[in-house]
């Protein structure tokens, strides 16, 4: 699609708005569209003030919008612009994106803000006639801005860590995390540990000089259930000694059903691992045999089972709606055996095709006019409120299907702390291992940077002296931080 800016520099949100109605469709941005179908996005100063316009031509009509701005600060501007854009593309597609012209990873920040300026009822008008946002995500957003209010933390005190494992016993076809599949890289994973275990005691360190109390340790994938014992005590043995005696949460994601062993599960229990994920994305062996996990619905029983006799505070299992194969009652099955198996904590993800996914050139996905995985997330969220759970933390991505987005549910008791940390940007978050993003929070004025680690394992073990400088610059980042 071509398109034609004047008067404002919102290419980045015009291409988000532009990809929400024609998903896995190229933009290029032209003074001169020659295509047939093109969009010129405009903000003028006419004889009734300044404006936002938007013209359309589509498969031969031509289509046009216009909204006032009443404000000169840019999220007035940028608001108006991407509602001219999105309603020059409804009317021309009959598409109604379930967010509007939200295209962020974080509704609820704006959700906090517009609350904070213009009170609950103007904050709902807002979002459904500037956002154009449907009625039913709004009592989401205020149920999981409530359970925020509950999770206390200080920024200038506290901290996070966490832990990277990029190794899958095999790669979905959905996958496009940084991650490689152990079949083919078992002779990586020493090496990998070595270097991660160092970096673990580099940056705890660097925590621990500024004074910041480690309040919770996510061990993430990848697959970390793929390491054996002596991996997993070695490597839980160094978190323990560095992390300190503060944590309120130590979570551990031993990933696919078929990794988890009593023995492990022992070990992580010695070690002071409080939450464990296993996550079976659905329970009907035939998508998950389509899908590439090696897995099996009577496996995550048995996983879940053996979980629960452990007494562990808290467990949650993925869910992923519209992978391939599964409809709507084959994803509400799902849930019901996640619920029958008595996870505690569930996370309903979105399906969402990446460029390195092997789902990518399947054209279906990007069809944005199909609804059926939005009425997958809908039934969901209400099985599981009237369950007992609730949602507290949420984010979206681009690509989803269906326009979805990802919800963690849980009950009240169960909350996953790190979830809410790193999610909402509560406070600082030290990320370890290949792939991974540290994330530091200004106590003051909450301002976040971000220090990113090299993406792929063998990146990452032969480039010490880059994870030597990223500790560094955390250092650094954390000192100015305080410092402002």
């Amino acid at each position: 699609m071509e398109i034609k800016i004047i008067g404002h520099e919102f290419e980045y949100d015009v291409t988000g708005m532009s990809l929400l109605f024609f998903p896995g469709e190229s933009v290029v941005f032209s003074k001169r569209p020659k295509g047939e179908d093109w969009l010129s996005s405009r903000v003028v100063n006419g004889k009734n003030g300044l404006s936002a316009k938007a013209t359309f031509r589509y498969r031969g009509r031509v289509l046009e919008s216009e909204k006032a701005i009443r404000k000169l600060q840019r999220e007035d501007l940028l608001v108006a612009v991407k509602y001219t854009i999105y309603q020059v593309f409804h009317r021309a597609t009959g598409i109604t994106p379930p967010w509007g012209i939200l295209t962020g990873i974080k509704p609820t920040g704006i959700y906090r803000r517009l609350l904070d300026e213009k009170g609950p009822g103007e904050t709902r008008r807002y979002l459904l006639e500037e956002y154009c946002m449907q009625p039913e995500k709004i009592p989401l957003l205020h149920q999981i801005c409530k359970v925020m209010e509950t999770v206390k933390t200080d920024s200038s005190k506290e901290a996070s860590l966490y832990v990277a494992i990029p190794f899958c016993p095999s790669r979905c076809t959905y996958c496009s995390f940084i991650s490689v599949a152990a079949e083919k890289s078992n002779h990586l994973i020493e090496q990998y540990l070595k270097c991660l275990e160092e970096e673990i005691k580099e940056k705890c360190a660097v925590i621990q000089r500024h004074n910041l109390a480690v309040r919770s340790v996510y061990v993430g994938g990848g697959t970390p259930g793929i390491l054996n014992c002596a991996q997993m005590e070695r490597l839980l043995s160094v978190v323990q000694s560095c992390a300190g005696n503060d944590l309120a949460e130590f979570t551990y994601e031993l990933g696919r059903p078929d990794t988890v062993t009593k023995e492990k599960l022992l070990l992580l229990k010695q070690m002071g691992v409080t939450r464990i994920c296993i996550n079976t994305q659905t329970t009907n062996d035939d998508v998950l045999s389509a899908v590439g996990r090696k897995h099996t619905r009577a496996q995550y029983f048995d996983a879940i089972s053996l979980t629960k006799s452990l007494n562990f505070n808290s467990i949650n299992t993925d869910l992923i709606a519209g992978l391939p194969g599964e409809d709507e009652n084959s994803f509400a099955n799902s849930l019901e055996d996640v619920l029958a198996a008595g996870a505690d904590n569930v996370t309903i993800h979105t399906l969402a095709i990446k460029r390195s996914s092997r789902l990518h050139d399947t054209g279906e996905y990007f069809d944005p006019a199909n609804d059926h995985v939005q009425r997958m997330l809908d039934r969901a969220y209400k099985r599981l409120l009237e369950s007992g759970f609730v949602p507290y933390y949420i984010y979206r991505q681009k690509n989803t299907v269906s326009n979805g987005e990802n919800i963690g549910f849980a009950r009240p008791e169960t909350i996953g702390l790190y979830n809410l940390y790193m999610m909402e940007d509560l406070h600082t978050v030290a990320a370890c291992g290949a792939g991974a993003s540290s994330k530091i929070i200004s106590g003051k004025d909450g301002r976040i940077e971000r220090v990113i680690n090299m993406k792929y394992p063998y990146e990452y073990i032969n480039e010490n002296e880059r994870i030597q400088k990223n500790t560094l610059l955390l250092d650094q980042k954390l000192s100015q931080s305080i410092e402002t």
